[in-house]
Parts: structure tokens; sequence; C-alpha cells
């Protein structure tokens, strides 16, 4: 519209016109839309657009703050198991320069941005585990002995490169279509990363007023280029220092308005749209990324549902993974494994949680000790809340079994 404008011909009666040559539409276009800049394809760029940052922050926290710790199968239930190395490792200090939740947040991170996320097992002379450090996946290489068919895994920091075996590092994935090469938001959202960065890139020169010309001058004349940069200088110049003032012209000249605003750019539709996207992508409800339905009902099922659906899955894959690595074949064969507890992601208000609490012993799941545990309160006293309930008049077990229970 604003090329075809500026560019369509004189009628035949009046002086012809040269608003603008083509090469200047063709400079304004290029500084508008193709200014040189990239469009993200690395994290340094995508995480500072606001839904792909908020998502990050979303998924990298909520694997942070459930806390893992070794259980063991025995006798048809389920315990806690003290095992010294790696309830340091896992509860207190993986490493050096950070703790458990810190050491989660960052593996999680490089599987949201790379696809993977790497802790490097390091043993000391007799075996044991020391530490648990993540690992960079950019620096990442994986090569295959031609002879025996062994990966290899080599991660280069700082120029200096150390070599793992699979059986040496804790491996989890965004998402992955073969077990062995991840599949990050980088890659997998990455048209709608680029088109958000357009978005912003667009709101960038429109609010600094370079997206749109603000008119059109016609000079009843066929000037020179030099004669025509004046006369824009002029104008610049005028509208800076007299804005909402009347603007008197001579010579002929003809000045014509060109209105232009965010609608019709269809701005925040493509904003909206891609907090859609990366809701898609990454399994957050579009209310946690500050989008979409906001009522309170239906965004605590959503919370559920994001525990349930997009949470679980990578829960299990954690499991799974960190007892097979961390765990002896001996401990394995007795029982031990490693569970993250998920109770502490679904942790609301006080209503909610009793509510769970309420249930869960109503139901004999858990016992009034096991509820005051996750509250951080004591056992009760002469092991009075080891003893389990059932719904039925919230009698024991033993009593309901044995049929002495009261009836009801």
């Amino acid at each position: 519209m604003i090329v075809s404008k500026a560019l369509a011909p004189r009628p035949r009666n009046s002086v012809e016109v040269r608003e603008l040559d083509w090469e200047q539409v063709q400079g304004w276009f290029q500084r508008i839309f193709f200014s040189g800049e990239d469009l993200p394809s690395n994290q340094r760029t995508a995480e500072q657009e606001s839904p792909i940052a908020a998502a990050h922050r979303i998924l990298t926290n909520a694997m942070s703050v459930m806390p893992m710790a070794v259980y063991q199968r025995r006798d048809g239930g389920r315990y806690p198991m003290d095992v010294p190395e790696l309830d340091y490792l896992l509860k207190v200090r993986p490493n050096a320069r950070m703790g458990p939740a810190l050491c989660r947040k960052v593996l999680m991170s490089q599987a949201f941005w790379h696809g993977e996320g790497y802790l490097g097992i390091f043993r000391d002379r007799r075996g044991r585990i020391t530490d648990l450090i993540p690992l960079p996946t950019e620096g990442r290489t994986i090569r295959k002995d031609p002879d025996s068919g062994q990966l290899w895994y080599d991660f280069t920091v700082d120029g200096l490169t150390k070599t793992f075996a699979p059986s040496e590092l804790v491996t989890v994935f965004f998402d992955t279509y073969d077990g062995l090469y991840g599949k990050g938001l980088l890659a997998l959202a990455k048209a709608a990363i680029a088109a958000d960065a357009g978005a912003q890139r667009y709101a960038k020169k429109f609010y600094q007023n370079g997206a749109r010309m603000s008119g059109i001058v016609e000079v009843d004349t066929d000037m020179k280029r030099e004669g025509r940069e004046k006369i824009r200088e002029s104008f610049d110049q005028y509208a800076a220092e007299s804005m909402f003032k009347v603007a008197v012209l001579d010579h002929g000249m003809k000045y014509t308005p060109i209105g232009l605003n965010q609608r019709d750019a269809q701005f925040i539709e493509s904003r909206n749209f891609t907090v859609e996207e990366v809701s898609r992508f990454t399994g957050i409800p579009q209310y946690m990324l500050q989008s979409g339905k906001q009522a309170y009902e239906s965004n605590e099922q959503q919370q559920l549902d994001f525990v349930i659906s997009t949470l679980q899955p990578y829960v299990t894959q954690w499991e799974e993974e960190f007892q097979y690595k961390l765990l002896t074949r001996q401990q394995l064969d007795q029982g031990f494994y490693v569970r993250m507890n998920v109770a502490a992601r679904l942790r609301g208000d006080n209503e909610s949680r009793s509510r769970f609490y309420e249930k869960m012993i109503g139901y004999g799941v858990y016992c009034p000790d096991d509820c005051r545990a996750l509250e951080e309160k004591n056992p009760l006293p002469d092991g009075a809340g080891q003893r389990f309930f059932m719904t039925k008049n919230l009698d024991t077990v033993e009593h309901i079994i044995s049929g002495e229970g009261k009836k009801s």
C-alpha cells in the first residue's frame, strides 16, 4: 500500500512528481525489515523473549523443587532408606558449587534449550560417588568406537576436553526421537521463536517511529535528490520542535499523512499466538504464561493437569535414570529405587492441602504421621500417628478387616 501509493503515476494534467525513487524505497524496507539482526538461533537471543523466558523459568523451577530420596520395596511395602553417600548428594550437596535444587534446575535448563541435560558422575578410587556436576550440552560430541560399538561422550569446556562413558553420565531429555540425541525448544519451536523475535523487532521500530513513514510531501516540480533531502530534513526538524502545531507550506507543497495502527499490523494478535505456540511446545498452561483464561477453578485444574501430563513424564524419566546410574546392582536387586516427591509441587494453599490430606488419610493411603512429615511436623507421641484409617466411620484398618468396626 505504501509503495504503490508513493510510486503511483501523476495525472496527465498536472506536473509529474516523483515522491520517492526506487532506491529510496528499497533502502527504507531494508532498514526496517532486513536490518541485519539475526533471528534467534541460540539461547542468548531466545531467552530475551518473555514467553520463552517464562516457560524456561516455570519448567526448571518445577523440576528443582521436587526433592529426591532413596526407597526400598520389601515385605509388600515401600520404605525410605538411609544411604549416606547418596543422601548427601541428593539432599545436601551434589557438588561444591551448588545445592540439589540448583543442580536439578541447571540440568533441566540444559535439556530445555538443547534437548539433553547431563550430570557427570565423579567417583573416588574406591568407586564411591563423590560429585554430581552438570555438564554443558553445547560442548558435547558423541562418537562411536568402530570396533566395539561403544559410545563415548566428549565434553569441551574452556579448551579442555574430558571423555565420559554412558555409565558415567546421568542423561535426561526434553524430547528425543532416538534416545541418543535430544530436541530442545530452540530446535522444536524455531519458527515460533523467530516469529516472536520479528514481532519484538517490529515493536521496537514502531515505538521508535521507524516502522512507518508519518507522511508524504508532494512538490510540484522535478527536484534533484539533494533538494528532496533538504525538504525531508526540514520537515523532520519541524516535527521534532513543533509537535501538535500547524505547519504552513509554500511552493505548492502538499503533505499527506500516513496512518498505521497496531491492529492493522496484527501486532497484539501475533504476540498472543506466540504464547499459544510456546504453550503447545512445552505443555505449560497459558495462564501460567500470563495469558489465556484467569479463573481460579479452571486454573487449579490446569495446574493439576500440568503436573500429571507435563511434569510426570520428566519425573519418571529422571527417576529411572538416577536409580540406574547411581545405585549399585546389589542395591537394585534388593529393591532400592529413587523417587521424586511430586507432592511438593502440589502443595497449595491451606484449604487445598487439608482436603488432600483428609482424602489420603480417609482412604488409608497416608497415616497421620505421613501428613505431619509433609508439613515438617514431628510424629505424634507413642506411635499414635502410625495407625491407618479407612472411610468407614474413620475406623482403623484392623477393625474393619476383623469386622469389629463401627456399623454405619
